[in-house]
């Protein structure tokens, strides 16, 4: 059964559910085409997706994404009318339609409840600004890559340290949830709540 919503247009609301406006979080740097390649590549992306990515730009990750890696739908939402309007274009021109869509929202009041990957390009601060949002909204299985910024206090899908991948001097951070954010024990280790009982119940 497919879990596709139709976005909710929220934009009349006076303040964002979550965190400040867009604005603040980040500005408008593409993402070089072979860190697009990799962080698709990294999180598996495929037929079964639905990607949103937020703070589209000019498309690429959509694009690509739907050309590239045959992802089911591909969603981008920007404040910038221009690069939307130019979005839209290409997607008129690659006869897309469908495939491909493109909002000028303010991603914070969109609904992501039919998202199973999420792109950024953020900030460190910008993504914790979302991370209560992608916790709430995220269905378990969904993923989230970051390029270059980390989304502090989750926990990356690369278990071996560094905690990202790289692609020549640039940063991917991928994250698999509700792994991501879920208290789990490491394997052979106990909690540290579990270190204190013992310590207390210990004769």
């Amino acid at each position: 059964m497919s879990r596709e919503k139709p976005i909710k247009n929220l934009e009349n609301e006076k303040i964002p559910r979550w965190g400040e406006p867009a604005q603040s979080v980040a500005p408008f740097v593409p993402t070089p085409l072979n860190v697009v390649k990799k962080m698709l590549e990294i999180s598996e992306a495929g037929p079964e997706d639905t990607l949103f990515d937020l703070g589209c730009g000019d498309g690429r990750i959509l694009f690509t994404a739907v050309e590239k890696f045959n992802v089911k739908k591909a969603i981008g939402i920007d404040l910038n009318p221009t690069m939307v309007s130019k979005v839209e274009l290409m997607i008129e021109e690659k006869e897309l339609e469908g495939r491909v869509e493109v909002h000028n929202k303010n991603f914070f009041n969109v609904d992501l409840t039919s998202a199973t990957l999420v792109t950024l390009y953020l900030t460190t601060s910008g993504n914790s600004k979302l991370k209560p949002k992608f916790e709430e909204e995220l269905s378990a299985g969904a993923r989230v890559v970051s390029h270059d910024f980390p989304i502090n206090g989750w926990n990356t899908a690369k278990e071996n340290s560094p905690p990202h991948f790289t692609t020549g001097s640039h940063k991917i951070f991928f994250y698999s949830l509700p792994d991501a954010y879920a208290n789990k024990e490491k394997k052979g280790q106990k909690s540290t709540w579990n270190r204190i009982r013992d310590r207390i119940l210990k004769p």
